[in-house]
């Protein structure tokens, strides 16, 4: 064992020792997790049979204390990695137990594979020299009024990748949370010409947007210097593979930072929306929307700061370009991207409460919108939802996820127990969120 992978296994052996003398000194190992289920946690004998009323009583009091209500049909991929969120990861790679055998493991391969130096600083100057001109700033400006009725200008910066372009248009890709709610999106291109943009379409589903500039508002000269980037392929991304990071961090434009590929196909949050690229590239606030290119050059990636936590280093995650392509086709041909929508409001059903009051886990419908799908399918309140078609649903998350699999016009089977004990099957015809009232 060499003198690396020796300190490594002293650092997590340390992090281990110290967690078990914390919770130690706490005096308990148990965590409760959902709050808003605490109310539905008091031991009770199950001599009685309780009513599915009772059941739907103490959830929604339980939610109405907690917070915790659910409402499927729209996603708006609002994405952080907090402090707990951080401690649970890190708890999660202690108890599997993640020691120097994969860090010998990983840095065997990139040495073996010649990874980690595949690409010299020349070879970046050169790949910058080529991309650099695709990669802008932004500056979203919204204007508010305050107490005194007087104007208010905020101010938020971002980056965005030119990837394609018709004889009148430039469009750019973003991220949504940049350009949120803006009054006007100001361009910064290269040789520092700003130019005004215009909004295509957005997803905040994926944090992902569109906008437009136009080519007779760009100087001649540098017009023709400007070019779409080239698109790569993120699905043959290989870990350890070198990755390029250029945006607006910090409002410092064409910022050039050098990493590697740490890992793909991350799930970040919990319904698995979007895959993300990791990368220990620095990605930092201003990097949102910005190029994640690799030693060729090529788009592999748009960078998404948004979900670093400002207290994690070497932790920066993109959406992959096939997931962005498929998204922005979308936007550009209609301006939004359709998203099934089913229309019920429920709380989750966990494995206590399940437990106690002897029912199967899953989501309790809380209300039905008004002419709905689910509505007009026949779902109604207290009905418990355990399955689509054939995937077996134990939570909101599962819920949201299962469906994000499907399109507006799709038919499902759901699955429900009603009225305590029967099963019931109905098939709904999924709607389309953005014609939702």
């Amino acid at each position: 064992m060499d003198e690396n992978e020796k300190e490594f296994d002293e650092e997590v052996k340390s992090v281990e020792e110290q967690n078990i003398e914390e919770q130690i000194e706490e005096g308990s190992f148990v965590e409760i997790e959902d709050e808003s289920q605490e109310a539905a946690l008091v031991p009770v004998h199950k001599a009685k049979k309780i009513k599915f009323s009772t059941v739907f009583m103490v959830l929604l009091s339980a939610v109405l204390i907690g917070g915790s209500t659910y409402t499927i049909g729209y996603y708006n991929g609002q994405i952080n990695l907090n402090e707990s969120a951080i401690e649970e990861r890190m708890q999660t790679l202690l108890e599997k137990n993640y020691r120097a055998e994969i860090f010998k493991s990983v840095k065997d391969y990139i040495e073996e594979s010649g990874l980690g130096s595949q690409v010299s600083d020349a070879d970046i100057t050169e790949i910058y020299k080529n991309v650099g001109n695709s990669v802008v700033g932004l500056t979203s400006k919204t204007y508010i009024y305050d107490w005194f009725n007087r104007q208010r200008e905020s101010q938020v910066t971002g980056s965005g990748v030119i990837f394609d372009e018709t004889p009148e248009l430039l469009f750019i890709v973003t991220n949504h949370h940049v350009i949120s709610n803006a009054t006007d999106v100001i361009v910064e291109l290269a040789k520092d010409q700003i130019v005004n943009a215009k909004l295509v379409g957005f997803d905040e589903a994926t944090d992902l947007a569109v906008i437009s500039v136009t080519k007779s508002d760009v100087d001649e000269a540098l017009l023709k210097e400007i070019k779409p980037i080239i698109i790569g392929d993120s699905d043959a991304l290989k870990i350890g593979e070198v990755a390029i990071a250029i945006g607006n961090p910090l409002g410092y434009n064409n910022t050039v930072t050098k990493g590697i590929i740490s890992a793909v196909d991350r799930q970040v949050d919990q319904e698995g929306n979007i895959m993300y690229i990791q990368t220990d590239a620095a990605v930092n606030p201003g990097n949102s929307g910005g190029a994640l290119v690799n030693g060729k050059g090529e788009l592999i990636g748009i960078n998404t700061a948004k979900i670093a936590d400002t207290n994690v280093e070497g932790m920066g995650f993109a959406i992959p370009t096939g997931k962005m392509m498929e998204i922005v086709t979308e936007l550009l041909e209609k301006g939004y991207v359709a998203r099934p929508y089913l229309g019920i409001g429920g709380v989750n059903v966990d494995e206590n409460t399940a437990d106690l009051y002897d029912i199967p886990m899953g989501v309790l419908v809380r209300y039905v919108y008004d002419d709905s799908p689910a509505k007009i399918a026949g779902v109604k309140e207290m009905d418990l939802i355990i399955g689509i078609n054939d995937a077996k649903i134990f939570n909101m998350d599962d819920l949201t996820s299962e469906l994000v699999k499907y399109k507006p016009g799709d038919e499902i089977t759901l699955r429900i127990i009603r009225n305590e004990k029967e099963e019931v099957n109905l098939t709904v015809e999924l709607g389309d969120r953005s014609k939702a009232n």
